[in-house]
């Protein structure tokens, strides 16, 4: 079915092309690595990279379809589609990552100084999830001593009545 440019919006188009282009080039991207996975000539460690690198693209594979499924069912059905959430983003990092840090390891190991760039740019990409997760803890650990639980706050006022201002200033005067 033929989908003439003025029948969409502006953000509909982009969000269709935007997926269709990611989808496209992730696509290749995970056809390439999948192959280079199953070549005869690379050694295990290597067949292991290119298939955990292969398997993080084919999930942004997934994520670009539902992301484009989500834009062209906009308006076409009667309940929205959600769009994906971000986690399969994280997967392609995380292989870069230990990759990184596995040849660095490997290098230093065999008497090679230039594993310490290795070392270096594992450090310097992990470096934000090394944050997110100790902050991540330490919301956890502070949320358990301080005994607060993450319930919803409780509705006021009347459905469809616009929400008054809170003034918990204290006495004026």
């Amino acid at each position: 079915m033929f989908i003439s440019h003025r029948a969409l919006d502006g953000s509909r188009r982009h969000r269709l092309a935007v997926g269709t282009m990611l989808f496209l080039v992730t696509l290749i991207l995970g056809v390439g690595l999948t192959f280079g996975a199953f070549d005869d000539g690379i050694g295990w460690l290597m067949r292991v990279g290119l298939g955990a690198a292969a398997v993080s693209v084919w999930t942004v594979v997934w994520w670009c379809v539902r992301y484009w499924y989500a834009a062209y069912c906009e308006g076409r059905r009667e309940e929205p589609v959600p769009e994906p959430g971000f986690w399969p983003w994280l997967l392609p990092w995380a292989v870069l990552v230990t990759c990184f840090a596995v040849t660095g390891i490997r290098a230093l190991y065999a008497g090679d100084s230039q594993g310490w760039f290795s070392l270096g740019a594992a450090g310097l990409l992990g470096l934000p999830a090394i944050g997110g997760v100790v902050g991540l803890l330490y919301g956890l650990v502070s949320d358990a001593r301080s005994g607060r639980r993450r319930t919803a706050a409780p509705a006021r006022g009347v459905v469809g009545e616009a929400e008054r201002p809170r003034r918990d200033w204290g006495p004026i005067g």
